[in-house]
């Protein structure tokens, strides 16, 4: 047996899971990217006329905030279904990053604004597709030392969390991803993100971070 054989194998930079409680295995410096693997969507009906919701809100204050938010849309029945399941992941996206405030941003995409492969100012973000094609990113793995990483595009599926490092955190490991080209597609996506409220020195990179999914 040869010393090579006795290496232990790469751990990956990306981590499955099957319940929202491991979502704090992020913050483990080796990896980029956990995935909780839902077992199904929840179920989101026409979203014909609705419009972006975006706030900063305290964590405890985020049911109502999110209610008085969707009062303002045209009214459906998975509206209140979706405030909830936005509520337990801010809770549970405040808790791993030790915040009292979350920034959500709820929205429907029918075009491909952030359809080029990028990574996000940002330490961590948390995203979620309600409805439509999840968020491809990048996977790269390295078959021995000496060959080149290999990157093969992946996606999220609907309903799936994501938590990515960004630059802030990861640095040139941060994960590379992008929203799915859908435009002329008929397709409509309805795309959730939750960040950290941004520290005052990095606002302005943070804002336009915020455009990105």
């Amino acid at each position: 047996m040869n010393d090579t054989s006795m290496l232990a194998p790469p751990r990956s930079h990306v981590h499955r899971l099957r319940t929202l409680d491991a979502l704090a295995v992020i913050l483990d410096p080796a990896i980029n990217l956990v995935i909780w693997e839902r077992p199904s969507a929840l179920p989101v009906g026409s979203l014909a006329g609705f419009g972006t919701i975006q706030m900063t809100t305290a964590v405890d204050h985020a049911h109502g905030s999110l209610t008085a938010a969707f009062a303002q849309q045209p009214p459906a029945a998975w509206h209140a279904e979706i405030a909830a399941d936005i509520t337990a992941l801010a809770a549970a996206f405040a808790t791993i990053m030790d915040l009292s405030h979350v920034v959500i941003r709820l929205e429907r995409v029918t075009g491909d604004a952030c359809k080029r492969w990028h990574v996000d100012y940002v330490s961590i973000r948390m995203i979620c597709t309600y409805r439509g094609s999840g968020t491809q990113w990048i996977e790269r793995s390295v078959e021995s030392a000496d060959a080149p990483a290999v990157e093969t595009p992946q996606s999220l599926a609907p309903g799936d969390v994501g938590l990515f490092k960004g630059r802030i955190l990861a640095g040139e490991q941060a994960i590379i991803h992008r929203s799915p080209p859908i435009a002329g597609t008929g397709e409509e996506r309805l795309l959730l993100v939750l960040d950290c409220p941004p520290p005052e020195e990095t606002a302005a990179l943070w804002a336009s971070a915020m455009q990105r999914g």
